[in-house]
């Protein structure tokens, strides 16, 4: 049974890294820069802690920025969880996510901006006439169902870009489809399309954007290190309810390769989550594969995160509440790096 296991696991490893391989040879690099592109940094402090490899875990509100199918692995109750990226520059990228399992279903919504700094307006003669700033607003409900091995997921985004300063703005939609599959609960494995039809139109002279799509895909694994721990709390009803988390005590791994279109090459990720205690975990994720500027290198070192997790025991008040820190790599910072703190309540 562990051989046949075994053979399972490699072969679809090996499936996912000839998937990746693939697809550059059905889009290769057409253009140039494009709008939306605040949409490919990572986002929330568990996934940059993670450098992105999140798609096969997916189980809190932070999930419909990577895999709408893992809205059904949140909790039963409303979960709101909310982060903010201090980067160089005075820019900044704020979320506020929500999410819940109902049933065999999952809900879940996000509101989350990226404010890219300003700059000094000049006209074609040098004269400063102002400053100008670049500001990006995006809009999330997703939804999912689950089944008893796997569940499949939608979310459909607003995107709105508004150049501050001027009369110039754009809005529009993109949608993420998932899926994240129960593997004889040996590892779950996930796969998602980004931006699907992403589109943005802008006020002047009728122009449009294209939103690159992305396409992720991964497998996780953890380890418990202890047993599930079952939490009582009184419903709306009065009544005594329970919820059965999973154990507090564990050690995860995560496998993940994506691809962003117009890319040469995709990338590869590999991320652990320790936690050896109920009230701390520690995160860390690196590439360990891909593309830089348009070469494929080993340990590139394009993505990279780090991070804390501190969960204190408040369950007088909520049934879950934490306090996450983490580091993420930012290319136009001096030091390259960035910093992200965020908080959740399970309620």
């Amino acid at each position: 049974m562990i051989k046949t296991n075994f053979k399972f696991l490699v072969s679809l490893l090996l499936f996912i890294f000839l998937n990746q391989i693939s697809l550059p040879l059905i889009a290769q690099r057409q253009g140039g820069g494009f709008s939306g592109a605040y949409l490919f940094r990572e986002n929330g402090t568990r996934p940059i802690s993670l450098a992105g490899a999140y798609t096969a875990i997916s189980n809190d509100p932070y999930t419909i920025f990577y895999n709408p199918a893992g809205l059904s692995s949140c909790a039963p109750v409303p979960m709101v969880y909310s982060s903010l990226s201090l980067m160089e520059f005075s820019r900044n990228y704020a979320n506020l996510t929500y999410a819940q399992s109902i049933g065999d279903f999952g809900i879940g919504a996000s509101i989350s901006s990226h404010y890219a700094g300003s700059i000094i307006a000049r006209n074609r003669t040098g004269n400063e006439f102002g400053k100008l700033s670049d500001y990006f607003f995006n809009l999330a409900l997703g939804g999912s169902f689950a089944t008893n091995f796997a569940s499949f997921g939608l979310v459909v985004k607003y995107l709105n870009n508004t150049l501050q300063g001027s009369d110039v703005s754009g809005s529009g939609v993109a949608f993420d489809f998932g899926s994240k599959f129960n593997m004889m609960d040996l590892f779950t494995f996930g796969i998602v399309v980004q931006n699907i039809g992403g589109i943005i139109k802008y006020n002047t002279r009728s122009e449009k954007s294209n939103i690159p799509f992305t396409i992720r895909s991964g497998i996780a694994m953890e380890f418990p290190l202890s047993a599930e721990k079952i939490i009582t709390f009184r419903n709306e009803l009065g009544m005594e309810d329970t919820i059965i988390q999973p154990p507090p005590k564990y050690l995860l791994f995560s496998i993940e390769s994506n691809y962003i279109q117009y890319e040469k090459y995709p990338n590869f990720i590999l991320a652990c989550e320790f936690a050896p205690f109920e009230l701390l975990a520690f995160r860390g994720g690196i590439t360990l594969a891909g593309n830089d500027e348009g070469k494929f290198k080993l340990l590139p070192f394009t993505t990279w995160g780090a991070g804390v997790s501190i969960k204190p025991n408040l369950k007088d008040f909520y049934n879950l509440f934490c306090i996450d820190l983490s580091l993420g790599n930012d290319f136009l910072a001096e030091k390259k790096i960035f910093y992200t703190i965020g908080i959740g309540i399970q309620f």
